[in-house]
């Protein structure tokens, strides 16, 4: 049994972003759905607000035909960066799936700021660990944010993180779906080779300086 899960920062920083990494998400799922990947998409969006951090569920265990494309009326940024508490309580959730195989995707576009359950991330990370153990896939998205110092702290491999610049976003998630359908055939790991990761950091025309 397989199962994708999706954790998208809606700190408020993302605005310049939301457009295109909620277009990135559906892209995602299409793709899943074009190569028949027998999956389930779990989506949650989190942030900081007063109280504590907001981790939503927006999409729950769909399968990629039946997704109905999520816009920006269902969620927008706001707050800061709990992302030590959001990723132990999406990994919480695929811990209870049963699932064989799973794909963790995390999308942010800044650092850790405002965990207060996980405040040094030593327990994310140590989840994380766990997941990679049993040979899921955990891939860090930075979304127009250099994530290479991010994903090497919760013990990611270069190879399994990427920044995607403005424009580039999309196509970086389409083609992490056309990985995540061999990883779900074959067990190959999802991975990105330097020359995928400097095509995808590259700048689109209208963003050049």
């Amino acid at each position: 049994m397989q199962h994708d899960f999706i954790l998208l920062d809606r700190s408020g920083s993302m605005e310049s972003m939301w457009v295109e990494a909620l277009s990135s998400i559906n892209a995602y799922v299409a793709q899943l759905a074009v190569d028949k990947v027998d999956t389930g998409v779990t989506l949650a969006t989190f942030d900081y607000n007063i109280g504590g951090i907001s981790f939503d569920i927006i999409r729950d265990r769909i399968t990629p035909p039946t997704w109905a494309a999520v816009i920006s009326k269902e969620c927008t940024p706001r707050g800061g960066t709990p992302l030590n508490d959001a990723i132990v309580r999406l990994v919480s959730l695929a811990r209870v799936g049963g699932y064989d195989k799973v794909a963790i995707i995390i999308m942010t576009d800044g650092h850790e700021n405002q965990s207060r359950e996980d405040r040094t991330g030593v327990i994310a990370k140590g989840m994380l660990a766990e997941c990679r153990a049993k040979g899921w896939q955990v891939i860090f998205l930075g979304a127009d944010f250099d994530n290479t110092k991010q994903a090497e702290f919760y013990g990611n491999a270069a190879t399994q993180s990427f920044v995607a610049s403005g424009g580039q976003v999309v196509n970086s998630m389409r083609s992490t779906a056309n990985k995540r359908a061999t990883y779900g055939v074959t067990g190959q790991s999802m991975s990105y080779s330097a020359e995928e990761k400097a095509e995808m950091a590259k700048k689109t025309p209208t963003e050049a300086p």
